[in-house]
C-alpha cells in the first residue's frame, strides 16, 4: 500500500482542491440543469443476484493471501476457474486442484464455482489432458477434495482455436462433437451438475456467428449458453468506450431471441437454460491500462453487471478479481484500482431491483428495495460536475450518500460522502459512481 502522508491541519494541496471543488459546484448549479432521478417502486425487478455483481475470474496466480483482507471487503459470491484460457493451456489435475482449493480458503465468503475443462490439445509433442475421460476425472478429483463445483464449462474461446492457435481443424461441428462426449462424460460422474459453453471470446462478429451454430448443433445438449463481452482493445475516446456498455444490452437479447427460436435451436428451443458472460472487460488488451486499471474501466464494468443483473443473465465473471496484468481489482502490490471500488459498491446492494429512470442520457441509474430502505447507484459520465435531483412515487428521505472518482482511487481513500443542497439533491463530481440511501417515510 502506499506510504501514509505526515499528519498537517491542511496542506495548501488539500485546500486548493477543496476551493476547486467548492468553486465546481456552485458554476455547476449556476450553469446546469439539474437532473432528475425518478424511483418507482410499482414497477418492481429480479432479486439482486450476488452471483452476477460479485463474480469474478480466479485463478492460481493470484496472491490472495497476501492481500486477503482487502478482498475480503469485496468478497466474491460466484468465482470461474482457471480465468481466461489458462485451462486450454494446463491440465485440471492434482497439482492445479491442490493449489485451488488452497487459495480458496483464503478468500471469503461462500462462491459458486465453475470450473472450466480442458478442450485445446496444445503442443502435438506435449498432449493434453483433453479426453472425456480426463473432463470425468476432474470431477472425481474436485470431488475428493471437497469442491462443491456446480458448473463445468468446456473449453475457453473456442471461436479462435483456429486463428489465434492456429488450427483450422476446430469448426463449430468439431468443438460441438467434444463439448457432448465431455458433457456426457461429467454426467456420468456428477448427475447434477450443470455444463457450460461455448464461452466464445468479445471478438466481433465471429464469436456471436459461432454461438448461433453452437446452439444450432447443440442445443440439447447445454444448460448454460455463456459468451464474452471485450468492446475495445483499450484505444479510442472515453465517451466512445462508454457507450459501448449497450453491448451488454444487444447480445443477452440477441442470445435469448435465438435460444427461442425453433428454426435456429431446433433441437433445444422447448428447453429452459440460462445465460452466462464468464469473461467480460471494457478492454482485451491485458498489458494495456486504459480501460481496465481506470476510472472509465471501473465504471464500464459495474454499470454492464448491473444491466446484466436486470436482464436475466444467471451469472457474470469479471476479469478479474485480481493480479492478471492490468486486469484485476488489486494490482500485484496489492493497490486498490477503480474497479476495487465500484464492485464493492455493488456488493452493499440487497434486495430486489426497483425502477430508476433518469432524465440525462449520461447519468445513469439503478436502485435497488428492501422493506422500506432503497439504495440508488449513480454513475456520472460526464466531464462535468452534475447536479442531480431523486424523485419518486413515495415520500423518500435521503439518509446519506458516498461517492469515489479517480482522485480517490489514486490516493486509496473510502468512499466519500456528498452532502445534499436541497432536499434529496445532490452533485456528482465528474466521471463519478455513488451510491444513496433512502428511507420510506413511515
Amino acid at each position: 500500500m502506499k506510504p501514509k502522508a505526515l499528519p498537517h491541519p491542511l496542506p495548501l494541496r488539500s485546500l486548493a482542491r477543496c476551493v476547486g471543488v467548492f468553486a465546481v459546484t456552485v458554476a455547476t448549479w449556476a450553469n446546469a440543469q439539474v437532473a432528475t432521478v425518478r424511483i418507482d417502486p410499482s414497477r418492481a425487478g429480479p432479486p439482486v443476484n450476488r452471483q452476477v455483481l460479485s463474480g469474478f475470474n480466479f485463478g492460481n496466480w493470484m496472491s490472495v493471501t497476501e492481500f486477503r483482507d482487502e478482498l475480503a471487503k469485496v468478497p466474491a459470491a460466484a468465482l470461474r476457474f482457471p480465468g481466461g484460457n489458462v485451462g486450454d493451456d494446463h491440465d485440471m489435475d492434482e497439482p492445479t486442484l491442490d493449489a485451488f482449493k488452497s487459495l480458496l480458503s483464503q478468500v471469503a465468503g461462500e462462491r459458486e464455482l465453475l470450473v472450466q475443462t480442458r478442450v485445446f490439445q496444445g503442443r502435438p509433442d506435449r498432449p493434453g489432458a483433453n479426453t472425456p475421460q480426463d473432463a470425468a476425472r476432474a470431477v472425481r478429483l474436485a470431488r475428493a477434495r471437497g469442491l462443491d463445483v456446480r458448473i463445468w464449462e468446456i473449453g475457453n474461446e473456442p471461436d479462435l482455436f483456429s486463428t489465434v492457435r492456429g488450427d483450422a481443424s476446430w469448426t463449430v461441428r468439431r468443438y460441438c462433437d467434444v463439448f457432448r462426449e465431455q458433457a456426457a462424460a461429467i454426467r456420468r460422474e456428477d448427475p447434477k451438475a450443470l455444463i457450460a459453453g461455448p464461452a466464445v471470446s468479445g471478438d466481433q462478429p465471429g464469436a456471436p456467428l459461432f454461438l448461433e451454430r453452437f446452439v444450432e448443433l447443440c442445443g440439447d445438449a447445454v444448460d448454460v449458453l455463456t459468451w464474452h463481452i471485450y468492446p475495445t482493445g483499450g484505444d479510442g475516446t472515453e465517451e466512445a468506450a462508454l457507450a459501448t456498455v449497450t453491448e451488454v444490452d444487444r447480445l443477452t437479447a440477441r442470445f435469448s431471441a435465438l435460444w427461442k427460436d425453433r428454426a435456429r435451436n431446433p433441437l433445444g428451443h422447448k428447453r429452459s437454460i440460462r445465460f452466462g458472460v464468464t469473461e467480460y472487460g471494457l478492454s482485451w488488451h491485458t498489458d494495456r491500462p486504459r480501460f481496465l486499471s481506470d476510472q472509465v474501466g471501473a465504471m464500464w464494468a459495474a454499470e454492464s453487471a448491473l444491466r446484466m443483473a436486470q436482464q436475466g443473465v444467471s451469472l457474470a465473471h469479471y476479469f478479474a478479481y485480481m493480479g492478471t496484468g492490468f486486469h484485476g481489482l488489486l494490482d500485484t502490490a496489492g493497490v486498490p484500482r477503480p474497479t476495487y471500488y465500484g464492485f464493492g459498491m455493488l456488493g452493499e446492494l440487497d434486495g430486489a431491483f426497483v425502477e430508476a429512470t433518469s432524465s440525462d442520457p449520461m447519468l445513469w441509474a439503478h436502485a435497488t428495495k428492501k422493506g422500506s430502505q432503497f439504495q440508488l447507484v449513480l454513475f456520472n459520465t460526464g466531464t462535468q460536475a452534475r447536479p442531480v435531483r431523486i424523485d419518486g412515487q413515495a415520500a423518500l428521505t435521503l439518509k446519506d450518500a458516498r461517492f469515489f472518482d479517480a482522485g480517490i482511487a489514486d490516493d486509496e481513500k473510502p468512499l466519500q460522502p456528498l452532502a445534499a443542497q436541497a432536499e434529496r439533491t445532490i452533485t456528482l463530481p465528474a466521471r463519478s459512481m455513488a451510491i444513496v440511501r433512502l428511507e420510506l417515510a413511515p
